[in-house]
């Protein structure tokens, strides 16, 4: 019998933090990582890995729930063993539909895990899936704990790596000062107010309503792009050659293949989204711990078809250097602190909830709720839908880790995000073993699959990837 069948995870529980709250109650939220590997991997050998990573990593192992106060708490407690399912691979494409089904299982966040696993099964290559709920983990959070799973699973009697006490993106940590000005603070307490005067509180059953909506009216779709390892050298040489990153020429050339083929965004839409990693500017680093740290900023940016592309490429690069700034970005992430717990957790329900038909079981509670055009909720998801960026590219960048573990080798990782019908191109990209992969991930009824892959193939013209 193995060794590990019987674990016992220590006991973990604290507070949600702002910067995780915001996710807490998301219709959708979803993230994901697939690695690729040459050689056959067991379901034995893959579940003994992931009880060593959940207990290496508490948050793999958690549920949420709400105390006295309407605080979210992690815990360890009552929590199963994480999900692992196994299918049999029959072809490359396998992984991709796996995940449009996974996606449609809504996280039990009162239950919990909120992390399962699948298995895609051959004698030559096998695909593992580790699809997070988002309030647990980012990007590089994500890209660690597959890392670490394969460590495992590459060298089966190693033990459990130890981790420090993880550090929290809390204001107390953050490298600047972010206290708010007056004036703002005096704003968020007057929205506070006005929410407590129409206040309302949604459950878990009210967003099973707004997701099982969601899927009711939208179809998440995935492209993947692979480049091989020739394709990504010869890419990144061009980048070192006109002296820009392969995340700005990826900006561009998003931006610039969107021009050919449907013009510029509009209004709002001709924001950027640029994720920001911000896991070694804390005053204790973030290292390799998993959790929720990365934040963002976004600003306008459009392609400009009157000068060559490499130079749109710079100015973008010129740009983002002007306009990151961190304290700024650490500042945004104070002010969720400062709102009120419920009305943090309102604003899906307030775009979402005019999807919820008349059958189902809270249709009356979230539609009196979307209908009251005086409640301050529904006014800032107004104000903020009409600032939702047109474009948003999270790049993991380049990956130093392993090729090899024990008999296994890696050939690639995938990395897919879920996204709302507000943004048009929402896309994700990370290297390893040579091999840059990136996914577009987007929804059906706001750009059809034609027009994606005709956006997608210029993208790839002006990167000139063959």
């Amino acid at each position: 019998m193995n060794q590990l069948q019987t674990v016992q995870y220590k006991k973990f529980e604290r507070k949600l933090i702002p910067h995780e709250r915001r996710l807490f109650r998301v219709g959708l939220s979803n993230i994901s990582m697939i690695a690729r590997l040459k050689g056959l991997i067991s379901k034995e050998e893959l579940g003994d890995a992931i009880k060593k990573v959940r207990e290496q990593h508490p948050l793999v192992g958690v549920r949420v729930y709400l105390d006295e106060n309407y605080d979210a708490w992690f815990t360890s407690e009552n929590v199963p063993e994480n999900p692992l399912k196994v299918i049999q691979r029959n072809s490359e494409k396998d992984w991709y539909q796996e995940i449009l089904n996974d996606y449609k299982d809504r996280f039990k966040l009162e239950k919990g895990p909120l992390v399962r696993f699948s298995l895609l099964q051959s004698s030559e290559t096998s695909e593992i899936i580790i699809t997070c709920h988002h309030v647990i983990c980012d990007g590089t959070s994500l890209a660690i704990l597959a890392r670490d799973l394969l460590l495992y699973l590459g060298d089966p009697g190693q033990k459990v790596k130890q981790m420090t006490e993880p550090p929290l993106a809390t204001p107390d940590n953050f490298p600047t000062d972010v206290t708010p000005s007056k004036t703002i603070l005096f704003a968020i307490n007057k929205m506070n107010k006005m929410w407590q005067k129409k206040k309302v509180i949604f459950d878990e059953e009210d967003l099973d309503n707004i997701f099982r909506a969601y899927w009711e009216n939208f179809d998440f779709k995935i492209i993947p792009v692979e480049l091989n390892k020739k394709q990504t050298s010869d890419l990144s040489e061009l980048c070192r050659r006109h002296g820009v990153t392969i995340n700005s020429a990826l900006n561009m050339a998003f931006l610039a293949a969107r021009y050919e083929i449907r013009g510029h965004f509009k209004g709002g839409r001709q924001n950027i989204l640029i994720p920001v990693n911000t896991r070694e500017r804390y005053k204790k680093p973030v290292g390799d711990h998993f959790g929720l740290y990365a934040a963002g900023f976004q600003f306008k940016m459009t392609y400009n078809p009157k000068v060559d592309f490499w130079e749109n490429v710079k100015l973008f690069t010129r740009e983002v250097r002007e306009k990151l700034d961190i304290n700024q970005v650490f500042k945004m992430v104070a002010l969720m602190g400062l709102m009120d717990k419920s009305l943090t957790d309102s604003q899906s329900f307030s775009f979402l909830g005019k999807f919820v038909p008349s059958h189902f079981s809270r249709y009356e509670k979230i539609h009196s709720f979307c209908n009251d055009k005086k409640n301050i909720a529904n006014k800032m998801i107004q104000k903020k839908i009409a600032k939702v960026p047109g474009l948003s590219i999270t790049n993991l960048g380049l990956l130093d880790y392993p090729s090899k573990y024990g008999s296994l080798e890696l050939e690639r990782f995938i990395f897919v995000t879920s996204t709302s019908p507000m943004m048009e191109l929402v896309i994700s990209a990370v290297t390893v073993s040579g091999r840059l992969t990136f996914s577009i991930n987007y929804i059906e009824e706001t750009t059809n699959t034609p027009t994606m892959q005709k956006i997608k193939n210029k993208a790839l013209e002006y990167l000139k990837i063959q």
